[in-house]
Formats: C-alpha cells, sequence, structure tokens
C-alpha cells in the first residue's frame, strides 16, 4: 500500500470508530436509572430486552478503560466504564466469588455462574479499568478473579457441567486463549513468573496440538494429548474467524519478542484459514466449517458474523504490518471492503449489523445482542487506526 492509500484507509477506520461505533453505545447502551449496559439495541439503539449479561458488562468496561488508556482519559469514556464497574460490583458476584451469567435490570442474578468467561472478561475489564482510574478495589477484584478462575479451571462449569464422567473430551482453544490474554492483561500486576510461563503454557498447545501443518488447518477442537476424531463433527470443527483472532493475538506476543519465525508461522497459518474460510461464491468469511466438507452441527456455519469478519481484518493488517507481504494487504482490503459495504450502517444509526445471511444481507437488524456488544468491533477499529497511523509516520 502506498502512503495516500494507508492515509484514506485510516481515515474509514478513524471516523468508523469514532463518529459511528463509539456514540452509539455512549448513546444508547448506558441505563442511567439503574446502572450497567444495556446490550441488546436495534438498528436505531430501541433497547429490545433488558436483561444484562456478564460477557457483555465485562467487554464495555474493558473498551471503554482501553480507550481511555490509548487515547486519553476522556470524562465521557471513564464515566461510561466506572458506570460498568459500579453495577457488577454491587450486583455479579455470587457468595461464591464467582460471576453470575446473566442478571435483571435492576441487577437481580437471573443464571447462575456455570461460565467461567464471565470471570475472564471482568477480569479484565477490572485490570484496565485499575489502571485508568487508579482504583485500588479494581485491581485487587482483578487479582481476586484471576486466582479463583485459576481454581476452577479444571471443573470451568462446576455442578452445571453436562458431560459425562470419563466420558469423551475434546481439548478445546477457547480457554487457554482466555488464560494467555488475563496473563497479558495482568503484567505487572503478576509477576513475571507466573504471567510468561502461562503465556507460554499456551504457545506451546497451540502450536502442537490445534495447528496441523500437515492438513494445513487449525482445529477448534482436538484429543487432549494431540490428533484428531474425525469420526464425529465436534472433531472436525474449523472456525475460520476465531483462528485468525488467535493468530494475531499470538503474533503480536511474537513481535513483542522479536520472534520473526513465530512471525511467518503466524502468517503462514493465517493464509491457510483466509484461503478455505472464504466464500468464494458470495464473498465474506464462513462462520464453521467441516474439515471434511460434511454439514456442521452448526446450524449457522454459513452466516456471515461481525466479529470474524473485525478479527480477520486485524489479523491481515498486522500481518502485513509486521512482514510486508503484499497478500496480507489485498486480503486486509479485500475483507475491509467486504465489511464496511455489509455490515457497517454508518448512515442509518451507527454501528455495525452482526449477523449475515451467506449473500450478505442482514438476517436481523440488531446492533448489539446476547452475544454482540461493544467489544471485537471498536477493538479492531481502535487496533487498525492506530496501525496504519504507525505505517504513516513510517512512510515519512
Amino acid at each position: 500500500m502506498n502512503k495516500k492509500r494507508i492515509i484514506e484507509l485510516q481515515r474509514l477506520f478513524s471516523e468508523e470508530l469514532f463518529e459511528s461505533v463509539i456514540p452509539f453505545w455512549t448513546k444508547h447502551s448506558l441505563d442511567h436509572e439503574f446502572g450497567g449496559y444495556y446490550s441488546c439495541l436495534e438498528r436505531d439503539g430501541t433497547v429490545f430486552d433488558t436483561d444484562k449479561f456478564a460477557w457483555m458488562q465485562g467487554r464495555e468496561i474493558w473498551m471503554f478503560s482501553k480507550l481511555c488508556s490509548e487515547y486519553g482519559v476522556k470524562p465521557e469514556w471513564l464515566e461510561a466504564a466506572k458506570h460498568g464497574v459500579e453495577f457488577m460490583k454491587e450486583y455479579g458476584i455470587n457468595e461464591n466469588g464467582d460471576t453470575y451469567f446473566s442478571l435483571d435490570r435492576k441487577g437481580n442474578p437471573l443464571m447462575q455462574p456455570y461460565n467461567i468467561y464471565s470471570d475472564c472478561f471482568l477480569c479484565t475489564a477490572y485490570a484496565e479499568y485499575s489502571r485508568v482510574s487508579g482504583d485500588k478495589w479494581a485491581k485487587e477484584e482483578a487479582l481476586r478473579l484471576y486466582q479463583r478462575i485459576q481454581e476452577r479451571q479444571t471443573l470451568p462449569k462446576g455442578t452445571w457441567t453436562k458431560q459425562v464422567p470419563g466420558a469423551r473430551v475434546f481439548s478445546a482453544m477457547s480457554f487457554p486463549m482466555i488464560q494467555m490474554t488475563m496473563a497479558r492483561e495482568l503484567k505487572g500486576y503478576l509477576p513475571d513468573e507466573i504471567v510468561e510461563p502461562v503465556i507460554q503454557s499456551t504457545l506451546d498447545a497451540f502450536w502442537s496440538k490445534h495447528v496441523d501443518w500437515e492438513k494445513k488447518r487449525v482445529f477448534e477442537r482436538v484429543l487432549p494429548e494431540g490428533g484428531h476424531n474425525f469420526d464425529v463433527m465436534e472433531g472436525r470443527l474449523l472456525n475460520p474467524g476465531h483462528a485468525l483472532e488467535i493468530l494475531w493475538l499470538i503474533m503480536d506476543v511474537a513481535a513483542s519478542r522479536s520472534d520473526k519465525k513465530m512471525i511467518d508461522d503466524c502468517a503462514e497459518v493465517m493464509l491457510w484459514s483466509i484461503e478455505s474460510g472464504w466464500d468464494n461464491k458470495y464473498g465474506g468469511i464462513y462462520y464453521y466449517q467441516d474439515y471434511l466438507g460434511y454439514p456442521t452441527e452448526k446450524l449457522e456455519s454459513t452466516m456471515k458474523l461481525w466479529w470474524v469478519h473485525a478479527e480477520a481484518i486485524v489479523a491481515m493488517l498486522l500481518a502485513y504490518k509486521l512482514t510486508g507481504r503484499k497478500e496480507f494487504s489485498d486480503w486486509f482490503e479485500k475483507i475491509t471492503e467486504y465489511s464496511f459495504k455489509h455490515f457497517s450502517d454508518k448512515n442509518n444509526g451507527g454501528e455495525w449489523f452482526g449477523y449475515l445471511d451467506r449473500q450478505g444481507e442482514p438476517v436481523f437488524t440488531l446492533k448489539g445482542g446476547k452475544w454482540k456488544g461493544f467489544f471485537h468491533l471498536p477493538r479492531t477499529l481502535m487496533l487498525c487506526e492506530q496501525w496504519l497511523s504507525d505505517m504513516i509516520k513510517d512512510k515519512v
């Protein structure tokens, strides 16, 4: 990309972040009567469900806090982050110190702490908020949650586990990656002798188990000792967007270590993931795929989701920034063009649609929901805006 094109793209991502996405959430998401955030928002920002989901509360706290970290503390952003912190501090934790999955509008618990990711996202949220606010309670709570997560990790769903003891087991990519993310977020709060082994064990598990160099795929679930069980759908499952998200996170670790080999390995695997995951007929990236081409158990497999494309955009830009290889700038442009054309609703309320059909038309008009909040998209826009700005400086 030449300097003129980089400037155009930096402007595109900046405008989308600061003029479309952030205003949508600051205007519609905050519950000014009972605290916390609404996440179920229609195209125009209308709230269509007032329940509050811990994942979305944690992610929104983190994102507003991160904006303060990266662009300077703005009172509106810091107050928005505090808004979520105070609500979850008051209502979010049960008597065991675990995070409820969901609450009603007033903070009454609705669903038990069956999902450890609620705790994980709150842990990183409080850590980031404490850095920009100086709130000592938030720092202490982040560390307490981290310790509690380690205690629960072998049986993360506790008594709500549905699996029969001793039955078939797969190792999934999700929890090791969130462990690595938490460890990196808690750097400076936890000693390096705790943080670095967590990061390294995650990298070892990913490269030795989930990346199959012979088959040129990243598998979501593998046998605990490594290898595959292709007799069942779960063992054949591919999620291109998740693979790309993990790969750019690992590439970022590699860059921090000046590990060129790992950067190059990530780049190679990124190309497998996007080339196999791209829909050559209609454009966009499939949500799920079956390695052998069979139907998946996921009925939404052929849909196009906002977060998949957001993470793919980040992956391609970071790969281009670190390697300079043209195929990554080409993919970055291609995915960006598709995403801004089909997901972005800048001129009709702001933000992005979350769910498209295979042909690229919105399945729902929602901009936020039980699983879509203020996280993947603004993080993508922020990172790309920053990296493109760096690239402009490099061109001088």
